[in-house]
Formats: C-alpha cells, structure tokens, sequence
C-alpha cells in the first residue's frame, strides 16, 4: 500500500465556485455524468502535490454516497485527473464526523502519513496539524500544495 494518503474532498476543493461562474458565464456545460466539472487550476495543484510525494487518493467526499468506487475510478481515468484512487471512506449510517471516519480509516490500514484536502472542518483536534483549508470559491492554490508538501515532508 501506498505510504502516503490524501484524503480528498471534491466540492469546494476540485469543483470551484469560480470554474462553474466561468462555464456559466462562457454558455459551457458545468458538469458531465458524475456530477460537476473540476477547476483545471485546482487540479493541477493536485497534481503538483502527487508528483512530489507519491501519495495516493482516498476519497473523504459526499461523492462517495452517490458513485461507487469503481465508478470514481472511471471518472478519475475520463476525467484525466492526476494520482491514484486508492480507497474511499466508509459510507455506513453510523456518520458522526468526517474526522471520525478518517479515522476508523486509519485504524484499519495504518496509515500514519497522510493530509487532508477539504473547505469543511469536521475533523478531530488530533488530525488539525495534517488539514487544510481550502477555499470553496478557488480550490487547491500554489500555497495550498506547497503546504501539502511541508506537511509529507515533515512526517518522513
């Protein structure tokens, strides 16, 4: 298995209120059949995160209640997006946090080096040092990936 994670939130992070404004306002279509198109810019921080650590995907998205993970796999492949899907969170009904279920994750494959890419903090005080904040209107920016980075660099 993979040694490095990115738990990894889809809207607000990938999909941007500022990429679906700008298909509006160009008469594009703002989604395809998974759901909403992804900011090119914000994928391509995500891109630069993955190529400099080799981490892999596991997808903490409400997505993950709507598609399987073979049907995100196919998306991600469609789609052109960077990395490998490894996972995604369990989806039962005991939901009390994403915190939560990122860690029963990792309780379950003991991964210790992982960060967390999301614009909703629902995490415990215990995984704040490996979150980031993103902002739901631009996405993953410069300064988001290089501080993806930091943190993987620093659990090595």
């Amino acid at each position: 298995m993979n040694s490095s994670i990115i738990f990894l939130d889809f809207d607000g992070v990938l999909n941007t209120e500022q990429y679906q404004a700008q298909l509006a306002v160009d008469g594009k279509p703002k989604k395809d059949a998974w759901g909403p198109l992804f900011d090119p810019r914000a994928v391509g921080n995500l891109r630069k995160i993955i190529e400099a650590t080799g981490a892999a995907i596991v997808i903490s998205s409400s997505w993950r209640y709507i598609h399987r993970l073979g049907s995100l796999r196919m998306m991600w492949e469609v789609r052109e997006l960077p990395g490998e899907i490894l996972d995604t969170l369990p989806t039962g009904a005991t939901y009390i946090s994403r915190g939560e279920d990122i860690e029963c994750w990792l309780n379950q494959h003991r991964q210790p080096k992982y960060v967390i890419i999301d614009d909703l903090n629902d995490f415990y005080p215990s995984q704040l040092d490996r979150y980031i904040e993103i902002n739901p209107i631009v996405g993953i920016t410069d300064a988001d990936a290089v501080r993806a980075i930091e943190i993987f660099k620093a659990l090595t």
